[in-house]
Protein backbone atom coordinates (compact mmCIF):
# COMPACT_ATOMS: atom_id res chain seq x y z
CA UNK A 1 0.00 0.00 0.00
CA UNK A 2 1.29 3.47 -0.94
CA UNK A 3 2.27 5.72 1.95
CA UNK A 4 0.14 8.89 1.62
CA UNK A 5 1.56 10.56 4.72
CA UNK A 6 3.85 12.99 2.80
CA UNK A 7 0.99 14.05 0.50
CA UNK A 8 -1.32 14.53 3.46
CA UNK A 9 1.33 16.58 5.29
CA UNK A 10 1.76 18.76 2.17
CA UNK A 11 -1.98 19.44 2.02
CA UNK A 12 -1.98 20.43 5.68
CA UNK A 13 0.92 22.82 5.15
CA UNK A 14 -0.87 24.41 2.18
CA UNK A 15 -3.78 25.21 4.52
CA UNK A 16 -1.55 26.54 7.24
CA UNK A 17 -1.80 23.45 9.43
CA UNK A 18 0.88 21.10 10.64
CA UNK A 19 0.80 17.36 11.26
CA UNK A 20 1.47 16.80 14.93
CA UNK A 21 3.74 13.83 15.66
CA UNK A 22 2.05 11.22 17.76
CA UNK A 23 3.99 9.07 20.17
CA UNK A 24 2.51 5.67 20.87
CA UNK A 25 2.93 4.03 24.25
CA UNK A 26 1.30 0.76 25.37
CA UNK A 27 1.04 2.24 28.87
CA UNK A 28 -1.81 4.45 27.68
CA UNK A 29 -3.92 1.44 26.67
CA UNK A 30 -6.27 -0.66 28.75
CA UNK A 31 -5.21 -3.73 30.71
CA UNK A 32 -6.22 -6.17 27.97
CA UNK A 33 -4.07 -4.54 25.30
CA UNK A 34 -1.17 -4.09 27.74
CA UNK A 35 -1.15 -7.82 28.42
CA UNK A 36 -1.56 -8.58 24.71
CA UNK A 37 1.46 -6.39 23.85
CA UNK A 38 3.49 -8.10 26.56
CA UNK A 39 2.61 -11.58 25.26
CA UNK A 40 3.35 -10.53 21.68
CA UNK A 41 6.76 -9.17 22.74
CA UNK A 42 7.66 -12.50 24.36
CA UNK A 43 6.51 -14.45 21.29
CA UNK A 44 8.53 -12.27 18.91
CA UNK A 45 11.60 -12.53 21.15
CA UNK A 46 11.35 -16.32 21.36
CA UNK A 47 10.87 -16.67 17.60
CA UNK A 48 13.84 -14.39 16.92
CA UNK A 49 16.06 -16.39 19.31
CA UNK A 50 15.05 -19.68 17.68
CA UNK A 51 15.91 -18.36 14.23
CA UNK A 52 19.24 -16.97 15.45
CA UNK A 53 20.42 -20.34 16.87
CA UNK A 54 19.04 -22.46 14.04
CA UNK A 55 22.40 -22.92 12.29
CA UNK A 56 24.35 -23.88 15.41
CA UNK A 57 21.45 -26.02 16.67
CA UNK A 58 21.33 -28.08 13.47
CA UNK A 59 25.10 -28.32 13.03
CA UNK A 60 26.50 -31.83 13.54
CA UNK A 61 30.04 -30.58 14.25
CA UNK A 62 31.20 -31.29 17.78
CA UNK A 63 32.37 -28.26 19.80
CA UNK A 64 36.03 -28.12 20.76
CA UNK A 65 37.17 -28.46 24.35
CA UNK A 66 38.05 -24.76 24.60
CA UNK A 67 34.51 -23.88 23.48
CA UNK A 68 33.04 -26.29 25.99
CA UNK A 69 35.06 -24.72 28.81
CA UNK A 70 34.08 -21.20 27.77
CA UNK A 71 30.44 -22.24 27.49
CA UNK A 72 30.60 -23.76 30.96
CA UNK A 73 32.11 -20.54 32.30
CA UNK A 74 29.35 -18.44 30.74
CA UNK A 75 26.53 -20.73 31.77
CA UNK A 76 25.90 -18.90 35.03
CA UNK A 77 25.59 -15.54 33.27
CA UNK A 78 22.87 -16.64 30.84
CA UNK A 79 19.27 -15.88 31.47
CA UNK A 80 18.10 -18.40 28.90
CA UNK A 81 19.60 -21.34 27.04
CA UNK A 82 18.00 -20.04 23.86
CA UNK A 83 19.24 -16.46 23.73
CA UNK A 84 22.71 -17.34 25.05
CA UNK A 85 23.54 -20.04 22.49
CA UNK A 86 24.98 -17.70 19.87
CA UNK A 87 26.56 -18.90 16.64
CA UNK A 88 29.06 -21.32 18.22
CA UNK A 89 28.71 -25.08 17.76
CA UNK A 90 26.41 -26.54 20.37
CA UNK A 91 26.82 -29.70 22.38
CA UNK A 92 24.04 -32.21 22.94
CA UNK A 93 23.51 -30.80 26.42
CA UNK A 94 23.07 -27.30 24.98
CA UNK A 95 20.52 -28.59 22.47
CA UNK A 96 18.58 -30.36 25.21
CA UNK A 97 18.59 -27.15 27.25
CA UNK A 98 17.32 -25.20 24.24
CA UNK A 99 14.50 -27.72 23.75
CA UNK A 100 13.54 -27.62 27.43
CA UNK A 101 13.58 -23.81 27.61
CA UNK A 102 11.61 -23.48 24.37
CA UNK A 103 8.94 -25.93 25.55
CA UNK A 104 8.65 -24.12 28.87
CA UNK A 105 8.28 -20.74 27.17
CA UNK A 106 5.71 -22.08 24.71
CA UNK A 107 3.64 -23.56 27.55
CA UNK A 108 3.75 -20.28 29.49
CA UNK A 109 2.75 -18.23 26.45
CA UNK A 110 -0.09 -20.60 25.61
CA UNK A 111 -1.33 -20.42 29.22
CA UNK A 112 -1.14 -16.61 29.13
CA UNK A 113 -3.20 -16.44 25.94
CA UNK A 114 -5.74 -18.88 27.38
CA UNK A 115 -6.02 -16.84 30.60
CA UNK A 116 -6.46 -13.63 28.61
CA UNK A 117 -9.18 -15.27 26.50
CA UNK A 118 -11.07 -16.49 29.58
CA UNK A 119 -10.84 -13.05 31.18
CA UNK A 120 -12.25 -11.44 28.04
CA UNK A 121 -15.13 -13.93 27.93
CA UNK A 122 -16.05 -13.13 31.54
CA UNK A 123 -15.86 -9.38 30.83
CA UNK A 124 -18.05 -9.72 27.73
CA UNK A 125 -20.71 -11.72 29.57
CA UNK A 126 -20.70 -9.25 32.46
CA UNK A 127 -21.01 -6.26 30.13
CA UNK A 128 -23.94 -7.83 28.26
CA UNK A 129 -25.68 -8.57 31.58
CA UNK A 130 -25.17 -4.96 32.73
CA UNK A 131 -26.59 -3.61 29.47
CA UNK A 132 -29.66 -5.82 29.74
CA UNK A 133 -30.12 -4.84 33.38
CA UNK A 134 -29.78 -1.13 32.59
CA UNK A 135 -32.15 -0.99 29.63
CA UNK A 136 -34.43 -3.91 30.40
CA UNK A 137 -36.74 -2.03 32.81
CA UNK A 138 -38.23 0.38 30.28
CA UNK A 139 -38.88 -2.15 27.56
CA UNK A 140 -42.60 -2.51 28.24
CA UNK A 141 -43.20 1.25 28.22
CA UNK A 142 -41.26 1.67 24.99
CA UNK A 143 -43.27 -1.10 23.34
CA UNK A 144 -46.53 0.54 24.47
CA UNK A 145 -45.38 3.88 23.11
CA UNK A 146 -44.57 2.30 19.74
CA UNK A 147 -47.99 0.61 19.73
CA UNK A 148 -49.62 4.01 20.23
CA UNK A 149 -47.54 5.38 17.38
CA UNK A 150 -48.79 2.63 15.10
CA UNK A 151 -45.83 0.28 15.29
CA UNK A 152 -47.61 -2.86 16.45
CA UNK A 153 -46.88 -4.83 13.35
CA UNK A 154 -43.98 -2.71 12.28
CA UNK A 155 -40.80 -4.21 13.62
CA UNK A 156 -40.66 -7.97 14.07
CA UNK A 157 -36.95 -8.28 14.63
CA UNK A 158 -34.52 -8.98 17.45
CA UNK A 159 -34.31 -5.25 18.25
CA UNK A 160 -38.10 -4.63 18.37
CA UNK A 161 -38.11 -4.17 22.15
CA UNK A 162 -34.87 -2.19 22.44
CA UNK A 163 -34.23 1.50 22.58
CA UNK A 164 -31.69 3.29 20.44
CA UNK A 165 -29.39 3.71 23.47
CA UNK A 166 -29.47 -0.02 24.18
CA UNK A 167 -28.77 -0.87 20.54
CA UNK A 168 -25.85 1.58 20.48
CA UNK A 169 -24.43 0.11 23.71
CA UNK A 170 -24.70 -3.44 22.36
CA UNK A 171 -23.04 -2.39 19.10
CA UNK A 172 -20.16 -0.83 21.02
CA UNK A 173 -19.73 -4.00 23.07
CA UNK A 174 -19.80 -6.18 19.95
CA UNK A 175 -17.15 -3.99 18.32
CA UNK A 176 -14.90 -4.22 21.39
CA UNK A 177 -15.42 -7.99 21.66
CA UNK A 178 -14.70 -8.49 17.95
CA UNK A 179 -11.52 -6.42 18.14
CA UNK A 180 -10.23 -8.28 21.18
CA UNK A 181 -11.10 -11.61 19.60
CA UNK A 182 -9.02 -10.61 16.58
CA UNK A 183 -6.11 -9.70 18.88
CA UNK A 184 -6.30 -13.12 20.55
CA UNK A 185 -6.45 -14.83 17.16
CA UNK A 186 -3.35 -12.92 16.01
CA UNK A 187 -1.45 -13.93 19.16
CA UNK A 188 -2.43 -17.55 18.60
CA UNK A 189 -1.26 -17.43 14.98
CA UNK A 190 2.14 -16.02 15.93
CA UNK A 191 2.55 -18.59 18.69
CA UNK A 192 1.69 -21.33 16.20
CA UNK A 193 4.41 -20.06 13.84
CA UNK A 194 6.88 -20.17 16.72
CA UNK A 195 5.85 -23.74 17.57
CA UNK A 196 6.22 -24.76 13.92
CA UNK A 197 9.76 -23.34 13.85
CA UNK A 198 10.77 -25.26 16.97
CA UNK A 199 9.14 -28.46 15.71
CA UNK A 200 10.87 -28.19 12.32
CA UNK A 201 14.26 -27.69 13.98
CA UNK A 202 13.79 -30.77 16.16
CA UNK A 203 12.68 -32.90 13.21
CA UNK A 204 15.71 -31.88 11.14
CA UNK A 205 17.99 -32.56 14.10
CA UNK A 206 16.60 -36.08 14.58
CA UNK A 207 16.88 -36.89 10.87
CA UNK A 208 20.49 -35.67 10.75
CA UNK A 209 21.44 -37.68 13.83
CA UNK A 210 19.95 -40.81 12.28
CA UNK A 211 21.77 -40.20 8.99
CA UNK A 212 25.02 -39.66 10.88
CA UNK A 213 24.60 -42.95 12.76
CA UNK A 214 23.82 -44.80 9.54
CA UNK A 215 26.95 -43.38 7.90
CA UNK A 216 29.06 -44.48 10.88
CA UNK A 217 27.65 -48.00 10.64
CA UNK A 218 28.24 -48.06 6.89
CA UNK A 219 31.89 -47.06 7.35
CA UNK A 220 32.35 -49.74 9.99
CA UNK A 221 30.87 -52.42 7.72
CA UNK A 222 32.78 -51.34 4.59
CA UNK A 223 35.98 -53.40 5.23
CA UNK A 224 33.98 -56.55 6.01
CA UNK A 225 31.87 -56.15 2.87
CA UNK A 226 35.00 -55.58 0.74
CA UNK A 227 36.61 -58.74 2.10
CA UNK A 228 33.41 -60.70 1.47
CA UNK A 229 33.21 -59.47 -2.13
CA UNK A 230 36.89 -60.34 -2.67
CA UNK A 231 36.28 -63.85 -1.40
CA UNK A 232 33.19 -64.31 -3.59
CA UNK A 233 34.90 -63.16 -6.82
CA UNK A 234 36.27 -66.10 -8.94
CA UNK A 235 40.01 -66.23 -9.68
CA UNK A 236 39.69 -67.01 -13.39
CA UNK A 237 37.71 -64.44 -15.41
CA UNK A 238 38.33 -65.86 -18.88
CA UNK A 239 35.20 -66.58 -20.90
CA UNK A 240 32.16 -67.28 -18.84
CA UNK A 241 34.13 -68.66 -15.88
CA UNK A 242 32.98 -72.28 -16.13
CA UNK A 243 29.62 -73.89 -15.68
CA UNK A 244 27.10 -73.29 -12.89
CA UNK A 245 27.84 -76.67 -11.34
CA UNK A 246 31.53 -75.88 -11.04
CA UNK A 247 30.73 -72.51 -9.47
CA UNK A 248 28.39 -74.14 -6.97
CA UNK A 249 31.02 -76.74 -6.09
CA UNK A 250 33.62 -74.04 -5.56
CA UNK A 251 31.23 -72.09 -3.34
CA UNK A 252 30.46 -75.20 -1.27
CA UNK A 253 34.15 -75.96 -0.77
CA UNK A 254 34.84 -72.34 0.15
CA UNK A 255 32.05 -72.42 2.75
CA UNK A 256 33.39 -75.66 4.25
CA UNK A 257 36.91 -74.26 4.43
CA UNK A 258 35.61 -71.04 6.01
CA UNK A 259 33.64 -73.00 8.62
CA UNK A 260 36.67 -75.17 9.47
CA UNK A 261 38.87 -72.10 9.70
CA UNK A 262 36.34 -70.32 11.91
CA UNK A 263 36.07 -73.34 14.20
CA UNK A 264 39.84 -73.67 14.48
CA UNK A 265 40.50 -69.93 14.77
CA UNK A 266 40.85 -68.53 18.26
CA UNK A 267 41.19 -64.70 18.31
CA UNK A 268 42.53 -64.68 21.83
CA UNK A 269 45.45 -66.90 20.81
CA UNK A 270 46.87 -64.26 18.42
CA UNK A 271 46.23 -61.25 20.68
CA UNK A 272 47.84 -60.13 23.87
CA UNK A 273 45.88 -59.31 27.00
CA UNK A 274 46.38 -55.58 26.43
CA UNK A 275 45.01 -55.81 22.88
CA UNK A 276 41.99 -57.80 24.04
CA UNK A 277 41.33 -55.23 26.77
CA UNK A 278 41.69 -52.41 24.24
CA UNK A 279 39.16 -54.03 21.87
CA UNK A 280 36.74 -54.61 24.73
CA UNK A 281 37.09 -50.98 25.77
CA UNK A 282 36.43 -49.83 22.19
CA UNK A 283 33.35 -52.05 21.97
CA UNK A 284 32.08 -50.72 25.30
CA UNK A 285 32.67 -47.11 24.20
CA UNK A 286 30.85 -47.72 20.92
CA UNK A 287 27.94 -49.32 22.76
CA UNK A 288 27.71 -46.38 25.16
CA UNK A 289 27.83 -43.98 22.21
CA UNK A 290 24.92 -45.67 20.48
CA UNK A 291 22.95 -45.90 23.73
CA UNK A 292 23.52 -42.18 24.32
CA UNK A 293 22.43 -41.39 20.77
CA UNK A 294 19.34 -43.55 21.20
CA UNK A 295 18.47 -41.73 24.43
CA UNK A 296 18.85 -38.39 22.66
CA UNK A 297 16.58 -39.51 19.84
CA UNK A 298 13.98 -40.73 22.33
CA UNK A 299 14.13 -37.44 24.25
CA UNK A 300 13.77 -35.46 21.03
CA UNK A 301 10.84 -37.62 19.92
CA UNK A 302 9.15 -37.09 23.30
CA UNK A 303 9.64 -33.34 22.95
CA UNK A 304 8.19 -33.48 19.45
CA UNK A 305 5.11 -35.27 20.76
CA UNK A 306 4.62 -32.65 23.48
CA UNK A 307 5.04 -29.79 21.02
CA UNK A 308 2.63 -31.47 18.59
CA UNK A 309 0.03 -31.77 21.35
CA UNK A 310 0.51 -28.11 22.21
CA UNK A 311 0.17 -27.16 18.56
CA UNK A 312 -3.01 -29.24 18.22
CA UNK A 313 -4.50 -27.52 21.27
CA UNK A 314 -3.55 -24.13 19.87
CA UNK A 315 -5.10 -24.93 16.49
CA UNK A 316 -8.34 -25.95 18.22
CA UNK A 317 -8.37 -22.67 20.14
CA UNK A 318 -7.73 -20.71 16.95
CA UNK A 319 -10.55 -22.51 15.19
CA UNK A 320 -12.96 -21.75 18.03
CA UNK A 321 -11.79 -18.13 18.13
CA UNK A 322 -12.29 -17.75 14.37
CA UNK A 323 -15.80 -19.19 14.69
CA UNK A 324 -16.60 -16.71 17.48
CA UNK A 325 -15.30 -13.80 15.42
CA UNK A 326 -17.38 -14.88 12.41
CA UNK A 327 -20.44 -15.20 14.65
CA UNK A 328 -19.92 -11.72 16.09
CA UNK A 329 -19.49 -10.26 12.62
CA UNK A 330 -22.68 -11.96 11.45
CA UNK A 331 -24.58 -10.70 14.51
CA UNK A 332 -23.30 -7.18 13.91
CA UNK A 333 -24.38 -7.31 10.27
CA UNK A 334 -27.80 -8.69 11.19
CA UNK A 335 -28.24 -6.03 13.87
CA UNK A 336 -27.42 -3.27 11.39
CA UNK A 337 -29.92 -4.66 8.90
CA UNK A 338 -32.58 -5.05 11.58
CA UNK A 339 -32.09 -1.51 12.86
CA UNK A 340 -32.25 -0.10 9.34
CA UNK A 341 -35.38 -2.07 8.53
CA UNK A 342 -36.97 -1.13 11.85
CA UNK A 343 -36.32 2.57 11.35
CA UNK A 344 -37.80 2.40 7.87
CA UNK A 345 -40.92 0.62 9.14
CA UNK A 346 -41.32 3.06 12.02
CA UNK A 347 -41.05 5.96 9.61
CA UNK A 348 -43.71 4.42 7.38
CA UNK A 349 -45.92 3.78 10.42
CA UNK A 350 -45.73 7.42 11.53
CA UNK A 351 -46.64 8.66 8.05
CA UNK A 352 -49.77 6.57 7.55
CA UNK A 353 -52.96 6.98 9.65
CA UNK A 354 -53.06 4.74 12.68
CA UNK A 355 -56.24 3.22 14.08
CA UNK A 356 -54.58 2.70 17.44
CA UNK A 357 -53.63 6.39 17.62
CA UNK A 358 -57.14 7.57 16.85
CA UNK A 359 -58.59 5.07 19.31
CA UNK A 360 -56.25 6.31 22.02
CA UNK A 361 -57.09 9.97 21.33
CA UNK A 362 -60.84 9.20 21.25
CA UNK A 363 -60.61 7.34 24.53
CA UNK A 364 -58.68 10.18 26.17
CA UNK A 365 -61.22 12.73 24.86
CA UNK A 366 -64.15 10.67 26.11
CA UNK A 367 -62.57 10.31 29.55
CA UNK A 368 -61.89 14.05 29.73
CA UNK A 369 -65.48 14.80 28.66
CA UNK A 370 -66.87 12.48 31.34
CA UNK A 371 -64.68 14.06 34.03
CA UNK A 372 -65.75 17.59 33.05
CA UNK A 373 -69.40 16.53 32.80
CA UNK A 374 -69.19 15.00 36.24
CA UNK A 375 -67.71 18.20 37.66
CA UNK A 376 -70.40 20.34 36.04
CA UNK A 377 -73.24 18.17 37.30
Amino acid sequence: MTDLTPAFAGLLQSHGKQLKPRTFSPDSLDDFLKEAYKINEHIVSLHRDLRSIRQSYLSTAQPRRTQLRSAAGQHNDRSSGISGAGAKPMSDRDREKVDADAKQMLRKLNASIKSLRETEEVRHETEIALINQKFGGGRGFSMAKRWVAGGVGGVASASSGKSSEQIAAEDREKAVSTHRGSVLWMLGQRLQECISTQQQMMEIRISREMEKNRSVLAKARAPDMAALRAMMEPGDDNGHGGSNAAAAEMGRKADEEAQRAAAAYNPAADLTAEQIQMFQQENADMLRHYESTLDQVRTAQKSLVEISELQTQLVDNLTAQSANIDLLMADSSNTTENVGGGNKQLKQATQKPSTAKYTFYATCGLCAFLVVWDLII
